[in-house]
C-alpha cells in the first residue's frame, strides 16, 4: 500500500489540500479528514467497467462516440448541462456548444445566480478565504451554517489564529441560523447567535440595516449588533445563497450587499459569498473567457446569447431534444424529466434508472486524471493531480473525440455534395 499525503480535494470548492490517500491494487481510499464529502467521494475501486452503454447495452467507445456525434449533429435544440468537470472539460463543452448551437448551464448555478443578480445591479465588495483567515476579527454568518455545504470551512479558515489580528481575538456571530453541532464544537466560545424573534431572513437583514442607519426602535437587539459591526477592525459577512429557503433569495443577497457597503463606509467590511461545488466557479470563469457572458448562455442563434431565466437548465430541459449531461466529480445526478434524448458523461460508479440513450464513463479530475478547478472565492485556480489509472478518459478527451467525429461527418457530406 502506498500513502499519498496532501492531496487536493476538488469537490466542494474550498480546495483543501491536506487529504491523505491510501493506494493499493484494490483502488484508493481516503484517511478520515473530517469532511464527509472527501471521505466518500475519494473512495474509488480500481476495478470498474469502462465500456460505454447504449440503452443499457455495452458498446465500444468508438461506437459510443459515433452515436453521440450523430445524436448531437441531428439535434435542433441541444442542451449541455451538469457541466461538472475541470476547466479543460468546460472549455471543450463550450466548443461543442458553439458548434451545435447548444445552451450551457451548470447543475449548481442557482446559488451562483442568486449572487450575480445582486452583483449586476449594485456591484459589491468581496474578500478571499485567506483574508478571512488572517485579517478578520468579526465573522457575521447570515442564514444557514455554510458548513452544511462546505464542511471544513471553519476548521481550515476560521479556527487558525489570525496572523494580523491583535491578540488573535475573533468572534463568530450567527444571524438567522444556528451553527451545526460540528461547528459549535470547533468554534466553542467564539460563537454567538442573534435571535430577534423573526424567522424570515430578509426581515432580519432589513432590521440590521435599519439599526445601522440609526432608525431602530428602543431595545431592538439589532442595535447592539450594528454597533459591533461598526466597532470591528475587519468584518467578513459570510453566506451560502444555495442554502437560502423561500421566495426571492436574491433579495436577501441584495440586502447583504447594501449592508456591507454601509459598514464599509466607517470601518473595513467585506462579503464572502460561498458557492462553487463541482467546479461551478471554474465553469463560470471559463464561460466568461470564451463568450464574455456567465453561464446560462446559448449558441442557438449562431452567436452567444446570455439569458439567466430562459437558459436555466431546468427550464431548458422542457424544450431540449438532446441533453448532454456532464457529471465527472460525483456518481449522483439530480432527478429530472425530459422528452428528449439523454447522453450522460459520468463516473462508472453512477447508477441511473432508467438507462439513458447513451452513457459514456469518464474519469474524475484529481483522481483519474489531472485537472484545474477554481476555489469557491473565485480568485484561486488549483491543479489537482492524477492518483490512479483506471482506463477512464477525461471529459475533455471524450468531447474532443465527438468534435472530431462531427468534423469527419461534415467532410463526408461536403465531399458527397461536390
Amino acid at each position: 500500500m502506498t500513502f499519498h499525503p496532501d492531496i487536493l480535494c476538488p469537490f466542494c470548492g474550498l480546495g483543501c489540500g491536506d487529504i491523505g490517500i491510501d493506494l493499493d491494487d484494490s483502488g484508493i481510499a481516503p484517511r478520515p479528514s473530517g469532511c464527509p464529502q472527501a471521505d466518500r467521494l475519494f473512495r474509488r475501486s480500481a476495478a470498474v467497467p469502462t465500456d460505454a452503454r447504449m440503452s443499457g447495452t455495452a458498446v465500444s467507445m468508438d461506437d459510443a462516440i459515433a452515436e453521440a456525434a450523430r445524436l448531437l449533429a441531428e439535434s435542433h435544440a441541444p442542451l449541455i448541462a451538469g457541466l461538472a468537470t475541470d476547466v479543460d472539460g468546460v472549455l471543450s463543452a463550450l466548443t461543442l456548444a458553439e458548434r451545435i448551437g447548444a445552451t450551457v448551464d451548470h447543475e449548481r448555478s442557482d446559488a451562483l445566480f442568486r449572487n450575480l443578480a445582486a452583483l449586476r445591479r449594485f456591484g459589491w465588495s468581496t474578500t478571499t478565504l485567506a483574508e478571512l483567515r488572517n485579517r478578520c476579527d468579526l465573522v457575521l454568518v447570515v442564514g444557514p451554517d455554510p458548513a452544511a455545504a462546505f464542511p471544513r470551512l471553519w476548521e481550515r479558515w476560521v479556527v487558525p489564529e489570525p496572523a494580523f489580528v491583535p491578540d488573535g481575538a475573533r468572534s463568530v456571530v450567527f444571524l438567522g441560523g444556528e451553527p451545526l453541532p460540528e461547528t459549535a464544537q470547533l468554534l466553542g466560545g467564539q460563537i454567538e447567535t442573534v435571535d430577534p424573534g423573526a424567522r424570515d431572513l430578509a426581515m432580519l437583514v432589513t432590521g440590521l440595516r435599519t439599526a445601522l442607519a440609526g432608525r431602530a426602535a428602543a431595545g431592538d437587539p439589532m442595535t447592539e449588533l450594528a454597533a459591533r459591526l461598526r466597532a470591528a477592525r475587519y468584518t467578513v459577512v459570510i453566506w451560502a445563497a444555495g442554502l437560502f429557503q423561500g421566495p426571492q433569495p436574491d433579495m436577501i443577497v441584495e440586502g447583504l450587499v447594501r449592508l456591507i457597503r454601509t459598514v464599509d463606509g466607517t470601518t473595513r467590511c467585506s462579503g464572502l459569498p460561498l458557492s462553487g461545488a463541482d467546479n461551478l466557479i471554474g465553469a463560470n470563469q471559463a464561460c466568461g473567457w470564451r463568450t464574455g457572458f456567465p453561464l446560462r448562455t446559448g449558441f442557438d442563434a449562431g452567436l452567444p446569447l446570455h439569458d439567466p431565466e430562459r437558459f436555466d437548465w431546468r427550464r431548458r430541459l422542457q424544450d431540449a431534444d438532446v441533453t448532454l449531461w456532464i457529471s465527472a466529480f460525483r456518481p449522483e445526478m439530480p432527478e429530472f424529466s425530459t422528452n428528449g434524448t439523454v447522453i450522460i458523461l459520468a463516473p462508472p460508479e453512477m447508477t441511473i434508472t432508467p438507462e439513458p440513450a447513451l452513457f459514456i464513463p469518464v474519469g474524475t479530475p484529481g483522481i483519474d486524471h489531472a485537472g484545474d478547478v477554481f476555489r469557491a472565492d473565485s480568485v484561486v485556480a488549483l491543479h489537482a493531480g492524477m492518483l490512479i489509472d483506471r482506463g477512464l478518459p477525461s471529459v475533455a478527451g471524450v468531447i474532443g473525440r465527438i468534435l472530431a467525429a462531427l468534423d469527419q461527418t461534415a467532410k463526408v457530406k461536403e465531399t458527397a455534395g461536390c
